[in-house]
Formats: C-alpha cells, sequence, structure tokens
C-alpha cells in the first residue's frame, strides 16, 4: 500500500513537473489558439447554424401537411339535451411556381454559410499574425535579460579587479563606487528586462488563452546573417492578397448575394401558383342511425363515412397593384448591391494600404537593421580601445562605463531593429500567403 502511495505522488510530481517544464513553440500556439479559442468556437458554431438554414430553405421546395379536429357541443331551447359534433380533416399545399423565389433563397443561405466561414478564416489568421507578434516580442526580451546578464557579469569582473587594483594601494576608493554604482545600474536592467519578459508571456499566454502560470516559450536563436527584403515592391504581394485574402472573396460574395437579393425582389412582380388537396369529414351526434338502429358506434362510424369528402384545386395569385412596394424594394436591392461593390473597393483600397505600409516598415527596418549592425561595429571597437587604455590606467572608470554603456546601448538597438525586421518581414509573407514560421 505504500508503494503504491508512493508510485502516485511521484506520478502526480512528475506530471507537475513536467507542465511547469513546457516550452511552447510558435505553431504549437498557433494550432492550440485555433482549436481552443472561445471566439473561434462562437464564429465555428454561427457557421454550424447557418447551416440549419439550408434544411429550412429547402424545407419550402416539399407539401406542407397539416390535420384538424373540432369537437362541439349544443343543447336545446330546454337544456334537455346535449349534442355533440366534431369535424376532422387533412390538407396539403405545394408550390409549383413562385418566380424561381426558393431556389434563389436556397442559394443564399449557401452563400450565407460561406461568408460565416471566410469571416472565421479572417479570425484565425488575425490570431496567427497575433501571436507570431507577441511570440517574437518575448524572444526579444529574453535575448535582452541576457545580455543584462552579461553586462553584469562584466561589471562584477571589473568590480573585482578594481577591488584588488585598491587593496594594492594602485587605485582610489573613489573609482570603486563608481563601479558599484554602474552594477546597480546593470542590475535595474536586468529586472526591467525579465519584467518585460513576464509581460509578454502574460500577453501571449492570454492570447492562447491558457494559464499565465509557469507558461514559457522555447528559446529560438534567430540569427541573420544575410538580412534582405524578398519582395522588390508591394505590387507583387497585394495581387496575391486580393486573390487569396478572405476579406476580399467574403466582399466578392456580398456582391453576388446582394444580386440574389434583387432576383428574390423581383419574384415578388410574378405569380405565384399552388396545388392543394383536402380530406374532410364530420360526425353530429344523433339517437338512432340511418337505417333505425340505435347502436352509436355504427352511427358514428356510418356519418364519418357517408360525410367524408375530398378536394383537389391548384391556385393563382398575382399582384395587380400594391401602392409601388414591390418596385421599390427592387430599387432598394439594386441600391444595396451598388453599396456593396463600394465596400469591395473599399476592401481592396484598405488592402493595398496596408500592405504598401507593411512594405515600407520593412524597408525602414532593414535600414535600421543596418545602421544598428555598423554603429555596434564601431563601438565594439571603441569598447576594445577603451580596454586596452582602462588597462594601462589611460582611462578612469567614469569614463570607462560611459564606452561600455554605449555599447550595451548598442546592443540593444541591434536586438530590437533584429525583431523588429523580422516580424515585418513575416508580415509581408502573411499577406503574401506563406504560413509564419519562427525558427
Amino acid at each position: 500500500m505504500n508503494r503504491l502511495i508512493i508510485a502516485i505522488i511521484i506520478y502526480i510530481i512528475s506530471i507537475q513537473f513536467g507542465h511547469a517544464q513546457k516550452k511552447w513553440t510558435l505553431q504549437e500556439c498557433v494550432n492550440y489558439a485555433l482549436e481552443n479559442n472561445i471566439s473561434l468556437k462562437k464564429a465555428k458554431l454561427s457557421t454550424k447554424a447557418s447551416k440549419e438554414d439550408i434544411t429550412i430553405a429547402k424545407a419550402r421546395l416539399l407539401p406542407n401537411v397539416s390535420a384538424s379536429a373540432a369537437q362541439n357541443f349544443s343543447t336545446d331551447y330546454k337544456y334537455n339535451h346535449t349534442n355533440p359534433a366534431n369535424n376532422i380533416g387533412i390538407s396539403a399545399s405545394l408550390s409549383l411556381y413562385s418566380g424561381g423565389r426558393n431556389k434563389l433563397l436556397i442559394k443564399q443561405t449557401k452563400n450565407s454559410i460561406q461568408l460565416n466561414e471566410l469571416d472565421t478564416e479572417t479570425l484565425q489568421s488575425n490570431i496567427s499574425l497575433q501571436i507570431a507578434n507577441n511570440y517574437l516580442n518575448a524572444l526579444f526580451n529574453k535575448e535582452n535579460i541576457k545580455l543584462a546578464k552579461e553586462q553584469i557579469t562584466i561589471t562584477t569582473i571589473q568590480l573585482n579587479k578594481m577591488q584588488e587594483l585598491i587593496d594594492a594601494g594602485v587605485k582610489p576608493r573613489a573609482d570603486l563606487l563608481d563601479i558599484q554604482a554602474t552594477l546597480a545600474t546593470n542590475k535595474e536592467q536586468l529586472t526591467t528586462s525579465e519584467n518585460a519578459l513576464d509581460l509578454s508571456l502574460l500577453n501571449l499566454a492570454q492570447l492562447i488563452q491558457v494559464p499565465s502560470s509557469n507558461f514559457d516559450i522555447q528559446d529560438v536563436n534567430i540569427n541573420l546573417d544575410k538580412a534582405i527584403l524578398t519582395y522588390a515592391n508591394s505590387d507583387k504581394i497585394y495581387l496575391k492578397a486580393a486573390e487569396t485574402r478572405p476579406e476580399i472573396k467574403k466582399a466578392q460574395l456580398d456582391i453576388e448575394n446582394a444580386e440574389l437579393g434583387i432576383k428574390i425582389a423581383k419574384t415578388n412582380l410574378k405569380p405565384t401558383i399552388s396545388l392543394n388537396y383536402g380530406l374532410n369529414s364530420n360526425y353530429a351526434y344523433a339517437s338512432r342511425d340511418f337505417y333505425g338502429n340505435n347502436n352509436l358506434l355504427n352511427n358514428f362510424g356510418n356519418q364519418y363515412y357517408r360525410n367524408h369528402g375530398h378536394s383537389l384545386g391548384i391556385s393563382a395569385r398575382y399582384t395587380i397593384f400594391d401602392g409601388k412596394t414591390n418596385r421599390a424594394n427592387i430599387n432598394k436591392a439594386k441600391i444595396n448591391k451598388e453599396i456593396i461593390e463600394q465596400n469591395l473597393a473599399d476592401e481592396k483600397l484598405r488592402l493595398r494600404e496596408t500592405i504598401e505600409r507593411a512594405y515600407l516598415d520593412a524597408k525602414a527596418s532593414l535600414k535600421q537593421y543596418e545602421s544598428s549592425l555598423s554603429s555596434l561595429k564601431a563601438q565594439e571597437e571603441s569598447f576594445k580601445i577603451a580596454q586596452e587604455r582602462y588597462k594601462l590606467g589611460a582611462m578612469n572608470s567614469f569614463d570607462f562605463d560611459l564606452v561600455k554603456s554605449r555599447l550595451f546601448n548598442s546592443k540593444i538597438a541591434l536586438i530590437n531593429a533584429k525583431y523588429n525586421f523580422v516580424f515585418k518581414s513575416k508580415v509581408l509573407d502573411f499577406y503574401y500567403g506563406i504560413p509564419i514560421v519562427i525558427e
């Protein structure tokens, strides 16, 4: 029994430890969000509900069948006798012609399902892009932490060497205070970077809707050996996006639905033809049946048999004058189509503007990265020279810290420029239809 308890405890601890150590990849984050995001689930349920409208629309092509029954009681003027009577019936009707309205409604309903699916696809793509942005932001903050720790290590070594020089009587104690102040600043920078990482991980966890406790992402070393723009201009990206983006497809499908709306409105100007059938019978109480027998059951059956009848007919309806209501509805449907056509033009314009802005952002981020890289190389050379001068005593600790601080800021600027360029490049891939991958 004790062994069983120990085994269970070890198993639970191993599960908790394994969960705490899990590091999410970008693809895992995206897959989990697309599977479990509440907004996406609601969108999918809306699509599922709209599919039931197909059944409703198709039902209009089938006959309507209904049954009726009524029970009545009557008395004579002295209220001595109560006479029951009832009637039953079955009726059916079938629309033979309605100007094609029912078939148009079925097609419009199918288009509505596609519109819901396109809305879901748009939501999925936007969530994927947001996750990639937050994921890269978390990687950026992780790299900042490494850099901050590196600065603390360098300053600590510098502090130890300065202490040795002070103990040997070579340097004044004031130099030690300067380095201690620098070390305190470095630790503050580390704390700021750690807080930024915690916040970025919280944002990512909330975006994919998982508990933020122990949430972490897999470390990815992003090296830009050769940073270049894949695309020569934004035109190629826009042409591809205009064919594939769900927002554009939705706007185009809206126009098709508007055209169906015009056709549906025009069916009100056409006649409707229906086929009708009915079966009816009735019964009224009598003390004796038709044959002089006082048999209530026989009387009941005979009456229903003798009183039953069938009806079959075709009815046609055509509106001669309706105060121009139908004509007004047709005109409204035409105007609605023109509005939706403008929506398509507006959607394409917004897409072009977004892609053009994204392309300019990517170009600017590339230039910023190249400038930051050149600046870092210059600061590294300056730092090497300052190190040699500091070792030889030709530079005091205050001036040396200034050079080191500039080097640190250059590294931060390069990291920022690198991740900014990576994300801007991924945005262009996103609109070109290439899945975002970080590796």
